[in-house]
Order: C-alpha cells, then sequence, then structure tokens
C-alpha cells in the first residue's frame, strides 16, 4: 500500500463518521445567523446562483436536496432546506473531525463548525484558527485570532458577520458539563475542577473563589503535601501521545 495516499483528511482509513460537531448548539447558531434564500411566498424556496459562482444552491447554500442535484428549477419547502441543512452539517462535521485531533466538548465543536461553516471548508483547511486549535487551544491565542474586536478583518464583514464570531467565541469558551480528556476521567465532585480553566475570566468573585478554596485547603493540610503533590501531578509531562504516566 502506497502510505503517501493516506495522508489526506478525506483518505484516512477506519475513521468512524463522526457527526458530533452537529450538534444542537451548532444548530442553533447557524441557523440563528444564516438567512435561507430564495424565499417565492407560500412556503417555497427556489434555487440560486451565489456571485461568481456557476453551481445551483437553495436555502442555506445546499448544492443538494432530496438527494438530488440543484438545478435552475429547484423548489423546496422550508421543512426541506432546514432538514438539507442538519445534512449538509454532519458531512461538514465529518471533514472537521478529521482535520482536529484535540479533545473538545460539545459548545467548542459546535463553535468550530459554524466559524467553518460561515468561512467555507476550503478556507477553513488553511485557515490560522485550525493550527491553533491542534497545537493544544492557548486561550489568549484563540480570543486574539476569533474575536472581532482584537482582530479586525471581521470588521469588514458587517455588523452580522461581526455577531457571529462573538458568539462563537463565546460559546468555544463556555463551560460544558463533560470535560474530555485524553485518559478516562470520572469526577468524584459534582462540579468537575477540569472546567476552571473554561470559565475563568479573572473577575473578582472568582478570586474570592481561589482564596476560599486555598483556605479550606490549608485548614485541611496545613503542611501543603496536598497541593504539592496535585501540581506535581497536574506539571507532569505525559510519557507518550496517548500513553500518560499513570498516577
Amino acid at each position: 500500500m502506497d502510505i503517501q495516499k493516506l495522508n489526506t483528511a478525506d483518505q484516512l482509513p477506519s475513521r468512524k463518521l463522526d457527526t458530533s460537531y452537529a450538534n444542537e448548539h451548532a444548530y442553533k447558531i447557524i441557523s440563528y445567523y444564516s438567512i435561507p434564500r430564495t424565499y417565492r411566498g407560500f412556503d417555497s424556496y427556489a434555487s440560486y446562483k451565489a456571485r461568481d459562482e456557476s453551481i445551483w444552491r437553495i436555502g442555506y447554500g445546499s448544492t443538494e436536496i432530496r438527494d438530488k442535484v440543484i438545478s435552475g428549477r429547484t423548489k423546496a419547502t422550508r421543512e426541506e432546506i432546514d432538514e438539507q441543512l442538519q445534512r449538509d452539517l454532519e458531512k461538514l462535521s465529518y471533514k472537521i473531525s478529521r482535520l482536529i485531533f484535540w479533545p473538545l466538548n460539545a459548545k467548542k465543536k459546535a463553535a468550530i463548525l459554524s466559524y467553518a461553516f460561515s468561512i467555507g471548508f476550503p478556507a477553513f483547511k488553511e485557515c490560522e484558527l485550525l493550527d491553533i486549535i491542534n497545537k493544544g487551544i492557548k486561550r489568549k491565542e484563540i480570543i486574539k485570532i476569533w474575536s472581532p474586536y482584537i482582530n479586525k478583518k471581521w470588521l469588514h464583514y458587517g455588523e452580522i458577520f461581526i455577531d457571529q464570531r462573538r458568539s462563537e467565541l463565546n460559546l468555544f469558551l463556555a463551560p460544558d458539563k463533560e470535560v474530555p480528556t485524553l485518559v478516562p476521567h470520572k469526577c468524584k465532585l459534582k462540579q468537575c475542577l477540569l472546567n476552571i480553566g473554561d470559565t475563568y475570566n479573572g473577575n473578582i468573585n472568582q478570586i474570592k473563589a481561589i482564596t476560599y478554596l486555598e483556605k479550606k485547603l490549608l485548614e485541611f493540610d496545613p503542611s501543603g503535601e496536598v497541593l504539592r503533590r496535585f501540581f506535581r501531578y497536574w506539571n507532569q509531562e505525559p510519557g507518550g501521545l496517548g500513553s500518560p504516566r499513570c498516577l
């Protein structure tokens, strides 16, 4: 077998179809900011051609509906274009999942899918954001690229586009009930401490919360041995990708 033929995202073998990016969060934000075209009245949408394109589209930019390629005479109802949007998002989810190798929660996946759907998959494959995500999702770098108030290039696309970038970033940074990890983690608390990194924003109440936790830890363990062991584990480099050293 020629190994070079397996290097592209679409050619990797034995990868399960991953539609987890196309979750309820993604559908909600994409359908809110995307306006279906072209409405002809009486719950009927007609096909259209986008500027500088030769192909026909319908609804949210779909190139097919009811498993048929769009033509100049294609018509569809709102229900049909909404169903096609969900199928399109599932296909896009599959493509994105083969490009991202970092564990993500549902909200982060949804934000990324919305971003990719907005700029188009070919542009997403080459974008700086994808590179940053695969390098470990450093919060400051994510905000620098994604925020429309820091990355000024988004200001040229209009208010709706700016608001969508803001909403995507807020969704990406929002805490999730289940925190994805490279190894299984069965939390013994009702609120997992792994969420702290995603929810920290530096406000005064969070500082008070940390101060309170530190005070209680000192009462529980005056010697500081619990925290020393915690940070020894926390800062320890894994023995190999996917094979962290056991505690």
